[in-house]
């Protein structure tokens, strides 16, 4: 008797993509190529570091509030966040404009509000639910944050500004999420908690359309032909292209030449 032989698949970089891949190509190739292929350090700055914290508290909650259909007591919640906070402040790099204990106590306040204002109406049926299949031909996968009983996916974010809309490079997402999830409705709740100094939730709908389909079947294979040709363009217009917003601007400034703003 002969044991079955197996083969681990070797993917090369480009070769599977997510909506945040993609995204990330679309906006900066070279930001891509330093993260993807060159994989220079990627520390997260104090405002990352606040927003994964409320996602990984707030997500803790929603996960077992699909089994018990309640919310956890403020107590707990306020446990989560400091957890995730220890756990992920070692490997932070902060800004010199940002103070560790005023971003600590600002993201736990922006935690709580979600938790008392909209966590209640929250009925989740999957929190952090993989998904996966063929777009055009390309192999996609990606993670919806919350997918409650209706189908809807709902996102929480953390922002400096108060959104007016739903951005481009979201729309891309949830159209990812809308062709990859059968389970998925096409409705959208995109839940901001902004930053500023009386912290506000500001909840944004929206609904996937036809046209934004054919923009992912598109977009896709655009990116993947591009990096598998090996162009990796810099720009500079982009709005994440800074000094304080991108960990590689001194290798993208002696490569690409030119000057990252501050």
């Amino acid at each position: 008797m002969s044991a079955a032989l197996t083969f681990a698949v070797i993917e090369s970089p480009g070769d599977v993509l997510s909506p945040s891949s993609a995204n990330t190509y679309s906006g900066c190739g070279a930001k891509w190529y330093y993260r993807k292929i060159r994989r220079l350090p990627d520390p997260k700055t104090g405002a990352l570091l606040l927003g994964s914290c409320v996602h990984d508290a707030l997500g803790a909650n929603f996960r077992q509030k699909v089994e018990t259909k309640r919310d956890l007591p403020v107590s707990a919640v306020k446990a989560l966040y400091r957890n995730a906070w220890e756990t992920l402040a070692p490997e932070t790099e902060f800004r010199d404009d940002e103070i560790p204990g005023d971003l600590y106590a600002q993201g736990e306040t922006l935690t709580l509000k979600y938790l008392n204002e909209a966590a209640p109406t929250v009925e989740p049926a999957a929190v952090e639910l993989p998904v996966a299949g063929v777009i055009a031909g390309v192999p996609v996968r990606g993670y919806i944050d919350i997918l409650d009983v209706r189908g809807k996916v709902i996102d929480i974010k953390t922002a400096a500004r108060k959104p007016s809309e739903v951005s481009a490079d979201y729309r891309v997402q949830v159209a990812t999420y809308r062709a990859l999830c059968p389970q998925a409705s096409g409705e959208v709740s995109v839940e901001t908690l902004v930053k500023t100094k009386t912290p506000q939730l500001v909840p944004l709908t929206y609904t996937v359309q036809p046209r934004d389909l054919v923009r992912i079947e598109r977009l896709y294979p655009d990116v993947q032909r591009a990096i598998r040709a090996g162009i990796f363009l810099t720009n500079r217009s982009s709005n994440s292209c800074s000094r304080k917003y991108c960990a590689f601007w001194r290798a993208c400034e002696k490569e690409h030449g030119g000057e990252v703003s501050e």
